[in-house]
């Protein structure tokens, strides 16, 4: 009775968000309230479960998704994300631009959210590929691709930092596993893009590319230092993994720093120092209420809040004994198993089209089965965080926002983003997880 009402659930999560578009924040409240009072726990104490689970979720990632998306728009408003396209492809050169936008979503994907990124970029492809004669459709889909597969991967970004949260995962560790899973999956899309986006030709709009998605700012540092707000705090929180191997080996007090350094907030604290000081140059107004960090704020707020709920449904999951009712049933444990949350949030992702909501909703249901599963070593929660992300990749279609940005901006028909951007993303996404999979293998505990 438990897992039918547990499907219906979700069900109906999806129903109201996919089908009649209403905001995720109050269907999720909703869902976990009735599934936690039709489960026997009555209306006061699913109420209390609510109230924690938002809470503890919102300790857990708040400052992390504030401190990114802070980083996020100064790079984004301050002229460093162009600088990073046009240094990438300038050093490949002209005529490997498409593999060079694939790289640019990739490292620019981990501090500004896919869509944003998108509208951003596709003008300076555009640019680059009439003037080189290069198949526009090529690069659309490497860098749609690219982009999209560290969004769903890498941390800050809200859905594996969710992930994280919901299944206690090391947050090293899965920056070490999804970092290369996430680079796979943006290749895989790059070479998919090559062999069907060859002979697609785009319909250039634009008029249709807002003049606000343009930086504002002429970037006025040496190259290099647009890229200091992504890699120091990436290069901080994976040397504190990589540091625990050897720590044994390592200098009295050497660990204790990286572990301080390399925690999450202090990282990303230091990379948002580094946005606003060094790349914003941030004068008084940039920090009252109407500068960008307020309108960072503002758009963290909404991320936290769909968050905070997903981690109420959580706190309500936690509380059923899935092993006593599954464990006739269960018949993956180990590395195999890492295919149920992965088909989980597969399915949530082509059911309602949000990857953030997929994962989210995945993490909360596939909690209380670590222990059957067999996922419970920080190793396999770690791996459990990539293996859900993969499937939030598994795919792209007409109920994605994303994909309505990345063929709106395009000029790509309808046709021509299911054959691009949807089995595209089917391929990037199964690619990443012939990666984690083969990670477990290797590494799995």
């Amino acid at each position: 009775m438990t897992i039918l009402l547990l499907l219906g659930t979700i069900t109906f999560i999806i129903l109201l968000t996919a089908v009649w578009k209403i905001h995720p924040l109050p269907v999720l409240f909703l869902g976990a309230f009735l599934f936690g009072a039709f489960s026997g726990f009555g209306v006061q104490e699913t109420l209390l479960l609510l109230s924690a689970g938002f809470g503890n979720t919102i300790r857990g990632i708040g400052l992390i998704i504030i401190l990114g998306t802070i980083i996020g728009a100064f790079m984004e408003q301050r002229g460093a994300l162009r600088v990073i396209a046009e240094k990438i492809i300038g050093t490949l050169g002209r005529k490997r631009a498409p593999f060079s936008m694939s790289l640019v979503g990739f490292i620019i994907s981990t501090c500004i959210f896919c869509d944003s990124a998108f509208i951003i970029l596709i003008g300076i492809w555009q640019k680059i590929g009439k003037i080189a004669k290069l198949p526009l459709a090529v690069g659309t889909v490497a860098l749609s691709l690219g982009l999209l597969s560290s969004h769903c991967f890498v941390p800050p970004m809200p859905g594996p930092v969710a992930a994280i949260t919901v299944l206690g995962a090391d947050f090293g560790k899965v920056l070490l596993f999804g970092l290369p899973a996430a680079f796979v999956a943006a290749m895989a899309g790059y070479f998919y893009a090559s062999l069907a986006g060859k002979n697609e030709i785009l319909e250039i709009r634009e008029a249709e590319i807002p003049e606000e998605s343009a930086e504002k700012t002429v970037f006025k540092h040496h190259w290099p230092v647009a890229f200091l707000p992504i890699l120091v705090p990436l290069f901080l929180i994976g040397s504190v993994s990589i540091a625990g191997m050897f720590k044994e080996n390592l200098p009295t007090g050497i660990y204790d720093i990286l572990k301080i350094s390399g925690n999450p907030v202090s990282a990303l604290f230091i990379g948002a120092v580094i946005a606003i000081f060094v790349i914003g140059k941030c004068h008084q107004k940039e920090l009252a209420t109407e500068g960008l960090i307020g309108k960072a704020v503002l758009n963290a707020a909404n991320i936290l809040m769909i968050t905070g709920a997903g981690g109420a449904f959580g706190e309500v999951l936690k509380q059923i004994d899935f092993k006593y009712l599954l464990h006739e049933n269960i018949t993956l444990t180990g590395v195999l198993a890492l295919l149920i949350p992965l088909s989980f949030s597969a399915i949530l992702k082509i059911a309602q089209g949000s990857s953030t909501l997929a994962i989210l909703t995945s993490a909360s249901a596939v909690f209380p089965l670590l222990e059957p599963l067999g996922l419970t070593s920080p190793t396999m929660r770690a791996l459990t965080c990539c293996a859900i992300c993969c499937g939030s990749m598994i795919v792209s279609h007409t109920n994605d926002s994303y994909f309505w940005v990345v063929t709106k901006f395009s000029g790509m028909s309808v046709r021509q983003g299911l054959k691009l951007q949807t089995i595209g993303s089917l391929v990037s996404g199964i690619s990443a997880a012939a990666v984690i999979l083969t990670l477990a293998f290797i590494f799995g505990e």
